[in-house]
């Protein structure tokens, strides 16, 4: 009985061993917020192993691509918007600054806060 007990604790002991020696893979922690056309805010609080905005964001069907333009997120939580309607369009930021690429592009920083803001043309 004892010789058994040490090998499952021998055994135990090795398991944590390599469990402990392989690395995790990174994970971030962002938080993602939607201001919708009618003003209303939702936020998302996401972790993930993804490293673009978009790759995240398609992941968790918080966004769609337009269905004529490739690489153009048209749809955000839902709802679409529309430059030949009403010239509007979804603002993507990250910790309050305007992204300056495309979210395909929007490297994920650990704990910034994203946005999404519905907007009208350019005035």
């Amino acid at each position: 009985m004892k010789r058994i007990i040490s090998l499952l604790l021998a055994l135990t002991l090795i398991l944590g061993v390599l469990c402990a020696c392989t690395p995790a893979e990174d994970t971030t922690h962002i938080t993602f917020r939607v201001t919708h056309d009618d003003g209303a805010l939702k936020e998302f609080e996401l972790e993930t192993t993804k490293t673009t905005l978009a790759e995240v964001l398609i992941d968790e069907n918080l966004v769609k691509e337009s269905d004529e333009s490739a690489g153009f997120y048209d749809t955000v939580d839902g709802e679409t918007a529309d430059w030949n309607v009403d010239e509007g369009w979804w603002y993507f930021t990250c910790n309050g600054e305007g992204l300056t690429v495309g979210i395909e592009e929007a490297e994920l920083v650990d704990g910034a806060v994203y946005e999404a803001i519905f907007t009208h043309g350019f005035g």
